[in-house]
């Protein structure tokens, strides 16, 4: 019997392996594929994280947008019949109740693709981007995938360039253009024109002063497109933007001697960027700052509260760091005395 029991449990454990051998891989949100796509991957450091991004949810029948054929086919052609005729909101009401009645029709993604474009015609991106979003999300496998990937892109852009505003509010944030554009590098990491929207991303996070994350950005676009003429304005962006940090929080030293380090290696590794001297200034002020915080803690050091031993190893620290610095002789001389054990 025990024997018996065994195989059962055997079959079932090999039953298991075989269903998930087959089982569809997991989703990479963003990716028409499976999660070992080419072409989309989560990896992007200074984005909003997958969770904070507003996915569209599927749609659903509706009572009060319904069809006016008894067939898809039937519908889609009406849903032209009235785009050709002008009614472009009678056309989009057509189209999204055929992607509702009929998900699984052929015409489905078309009608998907033609509501998202008569958004686009009447300018109003937000939607038109939305629409577009939910067609690459729920039909990847039957569109022009890469293709619509750059027409997201456009569109971002247009509605950038376009964007509406009333006494000076503009009526999209900045975090939805950004996230359209993330969407755009997530969806399509390798296209000619994520460099540019990468450095538009950053650009974004600047503007919300998140100084921070567009220095990851800035970073990440380097690193993936390092012979691009995109690479190299990040060069420079991300040494102004961590400079902003830097004088905002000086007292943040060892992210200050980080911003050091990145200087000196961006002006060895680049001596003849368009920017190279205004990264020699930055360096020259950190540099100045540094010294001068080094000069301050071993002076602390050179306390009644302290042996005149510890405040010596103390100003010899600074010393070896800083052998040129406009008080050097004084160190030297202060050095002396303590070895000697006068503390005056």
């Amino acid at each position: 019997m025990m024997q018996k029991n065994n195989k059962l449990m055997l079959a079932a454990v090999a039953a298991c392996a075989c269903m998930a051998a087959f089982a569809e891989p997991p989703r990479v949100a963003g990716s028409p594929f499976a999660a070992n796509s080419p072409y989309a991957t989560d990896a992007y450091p200074g984005f909003d994280g997958l969770d904070d991004t507003k996915r569209p949810e599927k749609k659903e029948k509706s009572w009060f947008n319904w069809v006016d054929r008894d067939k898809p086919a039937e519908q889609y052609a009406l849903a032209q019949e009235l785009e050709a005729a002008g009614s472009l909101r009678k056309a989009r009401r057509a189209c999204d109740a055929l992607v509702r009645e009929w998900p699984a029709s052929a015409e489905a993604p078309r009608a998907q693709l033609r509501l998202a474009k008569i958004y686009a015609r009447e300018k109003d991106y937000d939607n038109a981007l939305e629409e577009l979003e939910y067609l690459l999300d729920f039909y990847p496998g039957e569109v022009s995938y890469l293709d619509l990937v750059e027409y997201l892109y456009q569109l971002t852009n247009l509605m950038v360039k376009e964007k509406k505003t009333m006494f000076g509010f503009s009526f999209t944030s900045d975090r939805i253009v950004r996230q359209h554009y993330e969407s755009v590098v997530r969806r399509a990491p390798r296209a000619a024109y994520v460099p540019e929207a990468m450095l538009k991303i950053a650009d974004l996070r600047e503007q919300d002063n998140h100084y921070e994350e567009a220095v990851q950005v800035y970073n990440q676009l380097v690193m993936k497109f390092p012979k691009t003429p995109e690479a190299d304005a990040a060069i420079y962006l991300q040494a102004k933007a961590r400079m902003w940090l830097c004088r905002r929080l000086s007292y943040n030293i060892p992210r200050c001697v980080d911003t050091q380090k990145y200087l000196k290696m961006m002006i060895e590794e680049h001596p003849r960027h368009d920017r190279v001297d205004e990264m020699k200034e930055w360096l020259a002020e950190l540099e100045k700052h540094l010294e001068a915080d080094a000069y301050r803690r071993a002076k602390f050091y050179d306390t009644k509260q302290r042996t005149p031993h510890a405040a010596a190893a103390a100003w010899e620290r600074f010393l070896k760091e800083y052998p040129y610095s406009p008080h050097a002789d004084e160190v030297r001389a202060r050095i002396e005395t303590l070895k000697k054990g006068n503390r005056q």
